[in-house]
């Protein structure tokens, strides 16, 4: 049964001739002949009816054509519904009419437009009004159709969202400022969304997305789209989420003409835009900011549409009808002239209690009219919600999944069947992701992650172990699925396939054994499905880019690192051309999307260990040093900038790997420097230049007595150029050694151990035992805190290490990093404690029991942390600002000058760039060692010579000795034989023990003797473990000048 009210003056009613001469209170509507009406749409002054057999009738006005037929001469209206013949061979589902132009929807996704076209709103390319109904061929597999007075969007099968006709208010949400479209253009802005439902008012559009979230644009002159901007535009060329709905749990929209009503999932109404005729239910008229609950309905609304000026409710649990709103009786904005709107209250002709005790199917509005369908009182059938009438885009349940697990090879129409299913879902960005969307009760809020991802793990797992499944998935994703990927939205929405693909591709990947029967061709195209992602993510817009990153921050560590192991397996496939073609670009992409993640990682506070990012089989698959040169080469621009070097990415490496990349490369620069060097020379011999040449290593002949002042007034003469070169020390009266790593490491041993003492007053020490830091009041000028720099840089160019006592936070601030509280405790251990206790301390008491202020004592000076500091106190609101800004005095304000000073001097030698490899942790190892001491290890790693084996007395004897020593001693023949007592950044199996037998005699008068360069112990054929032990502590002793090894 159909029930209606309003003006039926043009027929739009559908009642007759009869119903035409005044406005129709609510009661029975047109005769339908038995036929039961599941649908109503509304034009200007004309009206649709969908029948249960697919069959559309049409009534009212027809002067464009919008009854779907020509009438007989004179006749310019209808006045009862009438069957339109061109449609009864099609089965329509759906009928949407504008303000004088109609659209039907068949239930093969068809779309059929007729009516007024002069604003391309029939889609069929011609700007002319049809009196018959036309195909858009443009489109299929369409599920939604919505008009406006003009304009008319549509949502297809797949998620995607089209729009046509006029868009002089940008309407079209095409992000074009033109007057109108005649063909169907995708709303690219909503790709990637799963869209629950499109809506159309006069001059404006709506989406709302599965998960609750609206979408707007078009006119927002009366405030008709929600948004909540300051200076609101009045046309919006494209969708904007409305930020005011957000949080409501929006189901269903609906547009008048100047106005928008949403119904929440808990039944209650919102309202938004003009209400000069009281059309958004509220008691006054004055236009509300933003969107508004319609108060005084009676129970969960169930049921919601909206008319030009009205708006219609029903609440099925109490089975009332209302309106609110009394048509245009204003001078407003419509398009349609004052003198020809009617002039009555519409809201007058409904009383609540209209349809008590009828089974309420669904209600439409028009501009000056209203329609109610019933159910018969003998339905079985529940009553439905207006938001759960919606035709949905595809996606995939676990029905689906069973049925196409279950399909068997000799199924050949099921079999056909479920693989265009497949392909329709893995194709779809937007179907894709609402198969694992979240239920809305489940997001607390609008960041978190709208997907289930561990859902999809188990799906996608699943899945992959049927091969004909894995090849379609596989082909759906390359061919379509990530080709469609939305790389220029700013809807967060749009990006959860980003994270879904990742769990996808892996799961695939991991099917890829050895006994599952599957193709060479089908295995190719798994293992570059990540190359695929990976330009796909790199190809992203730069704010899209940052939309996505920022989602992967919110992952959980397992599917974060899903998404590293999978780009990581990626890099891999691809190298196996590094050698072959060196300019073979195929690998940058999932490198350089492996580097964002290993950013997003840094953000999110190293939710996984750095060592996640390592590829460990690099050393297999490339030559490092090849890499090295290449990278060198291609900063000094001799090299092809296309040529494939792994370097620029060296977070893939180990720190271990890291360390001997910065030894090649220090090594390469100086080999070449000696090369130039020496073709340098030959010119000079063969072409008598007078200009002697430079010579090709940094020679330093320094005094051991004088030996700090000796190195900086040296290195002061050095030239920039020369730093880099091969690094030789000469003490005065010594034999100079070119070769001896040994001398290096004395030296460096030497000068920092005396520039760090407390009278050098380089600098400071916070607490007894602590860290150096330099001083806020240098005593020394700071060009020696640049040439401090300078020898750093040296030592670590020149592959020594050399202990520093320096805190870690030296090395996050040569690498960028700040430093944080944790660095202030390992400066000073007690400021640091009672920082922390600030923080920790919760009661409201915290001024009176602290009592602390934005004024500090450091190194023996007061000092305001803020302007006025000793006025303010640190309360519960303020101390983290204030624990900030201590950190910030201690590490960057109080030393500012001289740090820069200092490493401005650093990199002058070891250079920016390769610094940037290392993790500030990773620096400090190469630079200074550390004391991670396995002193069994270093047992197990020696190797003997001559007659020394692990079963001979004498190097038994030594062990027994050695395990006995104090660990100052043990460290201190590290010192004696390796030249420095430090343990390298690999470990103590990187420390190689060689003991040779010194043949002397006698053999107990003798000292051991160390070749240091090489780790070599000369150990005499001692008689006792006493007089070894003896000998090796003497050694101990005078472990310092050594040159002539």
């Amino acid at each position: 049964m159909l029930y209606c009210c309003g003006d039926g003056s043009a027929g739009q009613l559908g009642l007759g001739e009869e119903g035409a001469s005044e406005p129709v209170r609510f009661g029975r509507g047109p005769q339908t002949s038995g036929q039961d009406v599941v649908r109503v749409a509304c034009g200007e002054r004309h009206t649709l009816l969908l029948y249960a057999d697919g069959s559309v009738a049409s009534c009212g006005e027809n002067g464009q054509g919008q009854l779907g037929r020509k009438l007989p001469s004179g006749r310019g209206r209808c006045y009862v519904p009438e069957q339109i013949q061109a449609l009864e061979t099609t089965v329509i589902v759906h009928i949407s009419c504008g303000k004088e132009h109609s659209v039907a929807l068949s239930n093969s996704g068809n779309v059929f437009a007729w009516g007024a076209g002069a604003s391309g709103q029939l889609g069929t390319g011609e700007l002319k009004a049809s009196f018959i109904p036309k195909k858009i061929n443009d489109l299929s597999r369409i599920i939604q159709i919505a008009c406006g007075h003009n304009h008319t969007v549509a949502l297809s099968e797949d998620g995607r969202v089209f729009s046509w006709g006029q868009n002089t208010h940008g309407q079209l949400g095409l992000g074009e400022d033109i007057s109108s479209r005649e063909k169907p253009q995708q709303v690219s802005t909503l790709d990637g969304i799963p869209l629950a439902q499109v809506a159309a008012g006069g001059t404006h559009s709506f989406a709302l997305s599965l998960s609750g979230v609206v979408y707007a644009w078009g006119r927002n002159h009366a405030g008709q789209l929600g948004l909540s901007q300051t200076n609101p535009k009045e046309k919006v060329f494209k969708p904007h989420s409305v930020g005011a709905l957000r949080r409501l749990d929006v189901t269903f929209v609906s547009c008048g003409d100047e106005h928008t009503a949403v119904l929440t999932q808990n039944g209650s109404v919102f309202t938004f835009g003009d209400n000069s005729a009281g059309q958004l239910g509220h008691s006054s008229s004055a236009r509300k900011a933003g969107p508004q609950r319609v108060d005084g309905i009676d129970g969960p609304v169930s049921h919601l549409a909206c008319g030009s000026y009205h708006t219609l409710v029903h609440v099925s649990a109490s089975g009332q009808l209302m309106s609110f709103g009394c048509g245009p009786l204003r001078s407003g904005t419509s398009d349609r002239k004052q003198d020809e709107a009617p002039r009555f209250n519409i809201s007058d002709l409904v009383s609540p209690n209209d349809l008590f005790g009828i089974r309420v199917k669904q209600i439409f509005a028009g501009p000056w009219v209203s329609f109610a369908s019933t159910l018969p009182t003998s339905a079985a059938a529940n009553e439905s919600t207006v938001a759960e009438d919606l035709p949905k885009i595809r996606h995939m349940d676990r029905a689906c999944i069973e049925k196409w697990m279950s399909v068997t090879d000799s199924e050949i129409h099921r079999k056909a069947e479920s693989l265009q299913e497949v392909k329709a879902i893995f194709s779809s960005p937007p179907c894709l992701t609402a198969s694992f969307l979240r239920p809305r009760s489940s997001l607390e809020r609008y960041d978190d992650i709208a997907v289930d991802l561990q859902k999809a793990r188990a799906t996608f797992e699943e899945l992959a172990k049927k091969e004909w499944i894995s090849r379609m998935i596989t082909d759906s994703l390359i061919n379509s699925l990530i080709p469609a990927l939305p790389l220029n939205s700013l809807h967060k929405e749009a990006f959860s396939v980003f994270l879904l693909l990742a769990e996808c591709m892996e799961a695939l990947s991991l099917q890829l054994r050895p006994e599952c029967m599957i193709g060479f061709l089908e295995s190719s195209n798994v293992q570059s499905l990540g190359v695929h992602f990976a330009k796909a993510v790199t190809g992203l817009h730069k704010r899209s880019s940052v939309i996505l990153e920022e989602y992967w921050s919110l992952l959980p560590e397992s599917f974060l690192d899903r998404i590293v192991q999978m780009i990581k397996k990626a890099v891999l496939a691809q190298l196996c051309f590094y050698r072959t073609c060196s300019q073979y670009q195929e690998v940058i992409p999932p490198l350089e999307v492996l580097k964002r993640l290993y950013k997003v990682n840094k953000v999110a506070a190293n939710k996984l260990p750095v060592s996640n990012f390592y590829i460990d089989e690099i050393y297999r698959r490339i030559n490092v040093l090849t890499d090295v040169q290449r990278w060198n080469a291609r900063a000094e621009g001799v090299l092809n900038e296309n040529a494939v070097c792994l370097c620029y990415f060296p977070f893939v490496f180990s720190p271990v790997t890291k360390k001997q990349i910065f030894y090649w490369y220090s090594s390469v620069v100086q080999r070449i420097i000696e090369e130039k060097g020496i073709l340098a020379v030959q010119n000079y011999s063969q072409q008598k230049q007078s200009e002697l040449p430079k010579p090709t290593r940094l020679f330093l002949k320094v005094r051991r007595h004088n030996l700090v002042e000796d190195a900086l007034y040296k290195l002061s003469q050095v030239e920039d150029s020369c730093l880099r070169k091969l690094l030789v020390i000469q003490f005065e009266g010594e034999m100079p050694v070119y070769e001896a790593g040994s001398i290096l490491s004395e030296f460096f041993l030497l000068v920092f151990e005396k520039m760090i003492r407390p009278e050098y007053k380089m600098f400071m020490y916070s607490e007894k035992n602590s860290p150096v830091w330099f001083p806020p009041r240098p005593s020394l000028d700071k060009s020696k805190y640049f040439l401090f720099g300078v020898l750093c840089g040296l030592c670590m160019f020149n592959r020594v290490i050399a202990y520093v006592p320096f805190p870690l936070a030296t090395f996050k601030k040569l690498v960028g990093k700040k430093p944080s509280l944790d660095d202030l405790k390992e400066l000073s251990p007690a400021i640091g404690k009672s920082l922390q206790e600030i923080l920790d301390y919760e009661h409201e008491d915290i001024e009176e029991k602290l009592q602390t202020c934005y004024s500090i004592s450091w190194d023996n000076v007061v000092v305001d942390l803020i302007q006025n500091g000793s006025a303010i106190t640190v309360n519960n609101k303020n101390k983290k600002k204030f624990v900030a800004k201590y950190v910030d005095y201690v590490f960057n304000t109080s030393v500012e000058e001289i740090f820069k000073e200092f490493r401005r001097g650093f990199y002058k030698v070891v250079g920016e760039s390769i610094a940037g490899f290392f993790e500030p942790q990773e620096l400090m190892d190469v630079m200074i060692g550390n004391t991670s001491y396995d002193w069994n290890a270093y047992e197990k790693n020696a190797e003997y010579c001559a007659i020394y084996s692990p079963t001979h007395p004498t190097i038994k004897m030594f062990w027994e000795a050695f395990h006995a020593l104090t660990l100052d001693d043990k460290k201190g023949f590290l010192l004696f034989v390796a030249g420095s007592d430090r343990v390298p950044m690999n470990g103590m199996n990187s420390l190689k023990l060689r003991i040779y037998h010194w043949n002397c005699s006698p053999p107990d008068d003798y000292i051991p003797q160390a070749i240091s360069c090489h780790h070599i112990l000369l150990l005499p054929n001692y008689s006792t473990t006493e007089k070894l032990k003896k000998k090796i502590l003497q050694a101990i002793e005078n472990n310092q000048g050594f040159g002539r090894w």
